[in-house]
């Protein structure tokens, strides 16, 4: 739903990371469908997509277009993004970008698997709070995985736990 803000919990083997790739529509799913409405920007792994023999610039627009935005919509929001990401210095030296870019696209739905666990604590805390304005002030759904418990209660709004593939649970993150 719009505006939701949904962790996806479960052990080692649980199917976090297979159904974070049949959403991206990384591989197809064995049994069912999926319908969403919108606009998908995934971060699965922190620096996917981008290449490290260019700079940081040529990093956004690339990322951009993986993500399916025109150049022209990275531009409008290059600056933005290169504040964020706190790299103004370096930007025309490969660094890694990937949650600055992901946090600016205009998906209506994000997906993030672990992001947080690189970084800076100041970094995590600047990511965590723009996923939350996102989710609340512009009506994005996000899809949040993590093993970190205290971040998924400051965030999460809706827990799904899974276990061997199959939803065990969905309703509040406390419960």
């Amino acid at each position: 739903n719009d505006g939701d803000f949904c962790t996806v919990i479960g052990g080692n083997g649980a199917g976090k990371s297979t159904l974070l790739k049949v959403l991206c529509r990384i591989t197809s799913p064995t049994d069912g469908r999926v319908r969403f409405r919108g606009r998908i920007a995934s971060m699965l792994e922190v620096g996917t997509g981008f290449h490290a023999e260019l700079t940081g610039r040529e990093n956004i627009y690339l990322n951009g277009a993986i993500l399916g935005m025109t150049k022209k919509e990275v531009a409008s929001k290059i600056d933005s993004i290169i504040e964020f990401s706190e790299c103004e210095k370096f930007i025309d030296t490969p660094v890694k970008l990937a949650f600055a870019v992901a946090a600016h696209l205009d998906a209506e739905i994000m997906i993030m698997d672990e992001v947080l666990a690189v970084g800076d604590m100041h970094f995590q805390k600047k990511c965590i709070g723009k996923m939350r304005d996102l989710a609340t002030e512009e009506d994005r759904t996000v899809l949040y995985v993590s093993h970190n418990m205290n971040t998924i209660r400051d965030l999460c709004d809706r827990c799904i736990v899974l276990d061997h593939g199959k939803i065990v649970f969905d309703g509040d993150v406390e419960d």
